[in-house]
């Protein structure tokens, strides 16, 4: 709803409730405005209510941020993920965000993999940072089986070099290969595991290539306010 028509509601519903009030008879030195029957003065205080309520309503909406929605977090699935396995809408969907769940069969590569969507970059990035934990990660790579037993972060570009596209971090949990990273394009953060440690090579190639989010790659992605490093 645009500003002015807000404005103009509320403006309208204070006119009424105050010609419901006067013609209640609170003010009887306005003798030139006749006192109204119940009937009228109630339902010209309701309507400035209604009115009010309205516009106030509009004019709060328009400030929240809208989140995103599963459709359009599902055209950024890769179409190799989508059919090798199955995505489906996660029990645990993040706050203001949405979340697809996606696993297979059994031998699948990954054993499951996340995606959330978020209505902007600051929020993707705290969850990410509140998810991954990377302050607490002290390696700065993420590419061989050492790094990731070490724990590792670091910040990654796709296509033009100068452009940080977004922020990985990755651990071993038991005999479970884990990477969580963010793509700051489209303000959705892919979270993957692989239980079987004889696939980590396969692992690492499928995050590279097959996990990554499609669309396209010459727009210039946002940097949020806060990472880990700075960047």
């Amino acid at each position: 709803m645009p500003l002015a028509v807000e404005i103009v509601l509320i403006v309208i519903g204070v006119l009424l409730l105050a010609l419901a009030l006067i013609g209640s008879g609170i003010s009887r030195r306005l003798m030139t405005i006749p006192k109204m029957h119940r009937a009228p003065r109630v339902a010209v205080a309701i309507l400035g209510v209604l009115l009010l309520a309205g516009g106030f309503w509009g004019m709060w909406s328009g400030t929240q941020k809208h989140g995103p929605t599963l459709a359009a977090l599902r055209a950024h699935i890769p179409n190799d993920v989508k059919s090798s396995l199955t995505c489906t809408q996660a029990v645990d969907t993040p706050k203001n965000g949405v979340k697809l769940e996606c696993s297979g069969g059994q031998g699948s590569l990954p054993t499951y993999v996340w995606y959330a969507m978020f209505p902007d970059v600051n929020s993707m990035q705290n969850y990410w940072m509140q998810e991954a934990g990377p302050s607490n990660l002290p390696g700065t790579h993420c590419k061989t089986i050492a790094d990731y037993e070490t724990g590792g972060k670091q910040t990654f570009t796709l296509g033009d070099q100068a452009i940080t596209d977004g922020d990985e971090a990755c651990y071993v949990n038991g005999n479970t290969t884990a990477e969580i990273y963010t793509d700051r394009r489209y303000n959705i953060v892919v979270y993957a595991e692989e239980s079987d440690p004889q696939k980590f090579s396969d692992f690492t190639k499928w995050l590279d290539n097959t996990s990554v989010p499609p669309g396209p790659s010459d727009t210039a992605p946002p940097t949020p306010s806060q990472t880990p490093d700075g960047s």
